[in-house]
């Protein structure tokens, strides 16, 4: 009996094609969006999640305990004591594949015409090089770009890269000489004269506008301090961060050592509020792909109804159930939402990877001076929900007319012309 009511209910719904292909569009069309504004979305979500980590955050950084809540005011009464140490230790765990210390400190940069404050780090050029690499589907491309010049290497120690933002406004071009001033661990000030070897810029546009690199070890020298400030730990892949935070956070307290740590999106606050943003956004655009596939489901069904109240009269009198009716028309508006979104899936998978193979040249976002090139990020998460929607627009539409086509007046019906 149910086989045969599938029957019935598969060849009621091309009873008249036309109608029917036209629903079958709209809902393949409601499907085909999702996957492709879903995807687009997915997609500039991973590129500004990754330029954030490779350009400056890292997944994890670890600091001397007290840090995080004092460090702003007070960087460097905690500071990372025996950092050669500690980096052994937190490289035994498992998705660990690069650190590297820092040790940011905020001092003034003097052309002799021009004094700016800025913010000064140092770094490891050869580690934060292994950071600044972003592996993607495309290939591999950098974090931290170089825009004139070189990037800082091995060997160096009097010289400095600094942000594009930086640049311009001191009117620093590569190969020319700058002071930089800043206080020592103990207080007093210090000095160096610096050879500026490259111009960098990032995903931040606030970060480049006023941050500076240099060698660690040049930066200890300015500070006269032998520890650092920040661990920065870079992982295999962004999702194993909090598996590796909680793993850090219990080797740190077995150990009896005095660190504490704070993952990258606790760190991202622009990249957690566009999150928020376009997940919003995408949710109304949700709301009125459902309301489209309603609204034309529900007109295809009422139409069908109409068109065969008088054939309903005659099974209700040869003995069919109300709720045989009722399940008849909502078969039929199941099968129109399998397949509309059996083809919107698939259309929108294909024309998705379509897209990503020529690519969408987006503009620098709010924030940034670097623009990006832009692919549908096809997921099975987008793939199912996209379905479900289809599946569970198609169902809702159709109760209120099968419901309806249910409750008719045999005699009512049979007289319908």
């Amino acid at each position: 009996m149910e086989l045969l009511n599938l029957k019935l209910a598969f060849r009621n719904v091309f009873r008249n094609k036309v109608r029917s292909l036209i629903t079958l569009a709209a809902i393949a069309f409601g499907c085909i969006s999702l996957i492709i504004a879903g995807g687009f979305f997915e997609d500039t979500f991973l590129q500004m999640r990754e330029g954030y980590i490779h350009g400056h955050l890292g997944h994890i950084q670890v600091y001397e305990k007290g840090y995080l809540e004092k460090g702003n005011t007070r960087p460097f009464d905690y500071m990372i004591e025996h950092p050669e140490k500690v980096k052994e230790l937190i490289a035994s765990v498992d998705h660990v594949k690069f650190i590297t210390p820092r040790i940011t400190f905020s001092g003034l940069l003097s052309t002799g015409e021009n004094t700016v404050s800025i913010l000064s780090q140092g770094i490891n050029p050869e580690g934060e090089q292994a950071i600044s690499v972003i592996e993607t589907v495309k290939g591999a491309n950098t974090g931290v770009g170089i825009e004139a010049g070189e990037n800082l290497s091995r060997g160096d120690m009097y010289d400095v890269i600094l942000g594009r933002g930086l640049a311009k406004a001191m009117g620093s071009k590569v190969g020319n000489f700058v002071i930089l001033v800043s206080n020592t661990v103990g207080g007093a000030l210090n000095a160096l004269d610096m050879k500026v070897k490259g111009v960098f810029f990032t995903a931040s546009k606030e970060f480049d506008d006023h941050a500076l690199r240099m060698p660690i070890a040049t930066a200890q020298a300015l500070l006269r301090t032998d520890k650092v400030q920040t661990l920065v730990a870079l992982l295999d892949k962004t999702e194993n961060t909090d598996l590796v935070k909680n793993q850090l956070v219990n080797l740190f307290r077995d150990e009896d050592l005095n660190l504490e740590l704070k993952p990258w999106y606790e760190m991202a606050d622009f990249y957690n509020k566009t999150v928020e943003l376009y997940s919003r956004q995408f949710l109304v655009l949700k709301l009125i792909i459902a309301v489209i596939v309603v609204l034309s489901i529900f007109n295809t069904i009422n139409m069908s109804i109409w068109e065969r109240t008088r054939e309903i009269g005659t099974i209700m009198a040869l003995g069919s159930k109300r709720y045989e009716v009722l399940k008849l028309f909502l078969l039929e508006g199941l099968i129109l939402g399998i397949l509309g979104g059996l083809i919107g899936v698939t259309v929108g998978t294909g024309l998705g990877y379509v897209i990503s193979l020529i690519g969408i040249p987006m503009p620098p976002p709010p924030g940034a001076t670097v623009g990006w090139v832009a692919h549908i990020r096809v997921v099975p998460q987008l793939l199912f929900s996209s379905f479900l929607i289809a599946l569970i627009s198609s169902l809702l539409s159709s109760f209120y007319p099968a419901f309806k086509a249910s409750r008719l007046v045999i005699a009512d019906a049979l007289r319908h012309f």
